[in-house]
């Protein structure tokens, strides 16, 4: 492993990089299993992305980037509004129109995210879509709902490992200023995903935020998965997941090892047709969901109904970000078809290619997503954490 940092860090000195070399660090194992590498890497993302904004003069300059925050270092009133803000969405009118199961603003995302889910997913696009996706509901949070506070990601890696468990998590942990506890525990159960121990819960929100809200359509196995089928959300929290896909070093990892885009949207996917990719199952992307489960957490095409998708989402875009301002001039770039395992083939995307948010937002090309500080219309950074 020591070998795989070095050879990292040749390939970014080796590069026509945004950053100058000398801010790439060599890091130990030790430094990047316990995060001091993946926070010195975001540091340094956070100040070169900055640094852009403040030359700007118009669109997203220096004083209007909004900074994002891991959820346990957001204040405790930016905890309980954001989770206000998401209770509101569940309670607002749809704008999908003839869909028997999409009842709120908040089921608009799981329709989204169900229809997209065949051309977002192993992707040229899976990295960019999920981040105008998040970006979206940022603004239906303060455009119908009010929030005025930060948005969060989760960082994973900090809630197992040796760093604690996930029914732990400020996230998860059932509190006021959480998203609600784990599902009731329920005996005998299996893991969402082969290979791990079950999680500790399994059944529905007993008490905390959420427990009285519903999922209101899928799963994806139904006959009619857009038909309403109201039911309690469950979750089935599962560091034995969390150890062995999204850990901190799972984190960092694809940040230090990931030569280009193909490899790197490959690693946190888990996508095999990449020999790097194949090594690492799940990945990431799906050790955070995972993590989650439950009903819909671990529904590959309704995830996005778990209020908790989304400060997953977060932490993958994170990565990217973090990725990208580490060699801002080389990692503009896409990499693969518009269809998930390029099934049915397609035409290799290019950055003048659509990708659709209607009718939650308007739509957005490839590109106008590729800098979170490029003004048209993403303005936004990662704080580390």
């Amino acid at each position: 492993m020591k070998l795989l940092v070095l050879l990292a860090s040749a390939l970014l000195a080796g590069s026509a990089a945004g950053a100058p070399t000398a801010q790439i660090p060599k890091f130990t194992q030790a430094e990047i299993d316990s995060g001091k590498a993946i926070r010195e890497l975001g540091r340094i993302a956070y100040e070169n992305a900055l640094a852009r904004a403040a030359k700007a003069t118009t669109g997203c300059t220096r004083d209007k980037v909004r900074i994002r925050k891991e959820w346990r270092n957001m204040t405790l009133t930016d905890r309980k509004g954001y989770q206000e803000a998401v209770q509101c969405l569940m309670q607002k009118p749809a704008r999908h129109k003839g869909l028997d199961g999409v009842r709120t603003a908040w089921d608009d995302y799981g329709a989204l995210h169900y229809y997209q889910t065949p051309y977002v997913h192993n992707s040229a696009t899976f990295l960019l879509w999920h981040r105008h996706y998040n970006w979206v509901l940022e603004q239906d949070l303060r455009d119908i709902c009010g929030y005025t506070g930060v948005f969060p990601y989760w960082e994973w890696g900090l809630d197992c490992g040796s760093m604690g468990t996930i029914d732990k998590s400020p996230v998860f942990d059932g509190s006021e200023y959480s998203l609600g506890g784990n599902g009731k525990y329920v005996a005998g159960h299996q893991a969402a995903i082969g290979g791990a121990r079950p999680g500790t819960g399994g059944g529905c929100l007993t008490s905390g935020p959420f427990s009285n809200f519903t999922v209101n359509m899928g799963p994806v196995g139904s006959r009619d998965p857009l038909k309403y089928n109201p039911r309690c959300i469950k979750r089935d929290l599962n560091t034995d997941v969390c150890n062995r896909w999204a850990t901190l070093r799972n984190t960092t990892d694809p940040i230090l090892n990931s030569a280009d885009i193909a490899v790197f949207q490959a690693v946190v996917q888990g996508d095999g047709r990449w020999p790097a990719a194949a090594r690492v199952g799940i990945a990431v992307h799906g050790g955070g969901h995972y993590a989650i489960s439950g009903d819909p957490g671990s529904d590959f095409y309704f995830s996005a109904l778990e209020p908790g998708f989304y400060l997953h989402h977060g932490n993958i875009d994170r990565m990217h970000f973090i990725w990208q301002n580490l060699d801002w001039e080389n990692r503009q770039t896409i990499s693969g078809t518009n269809t998930m395992y390029n099934s049915p083939p397609t035409p290799e995307a290019v950055l003048t290619d659509n990708m659709g948010f209607e009718p939650l937002n308007r739509n957005v090309t490839i590109k106008q997503t590729m800098d979170t500080v490029g003004g048209t219309p993403l303005c936004y950074v990662y704080e580390p954490w």
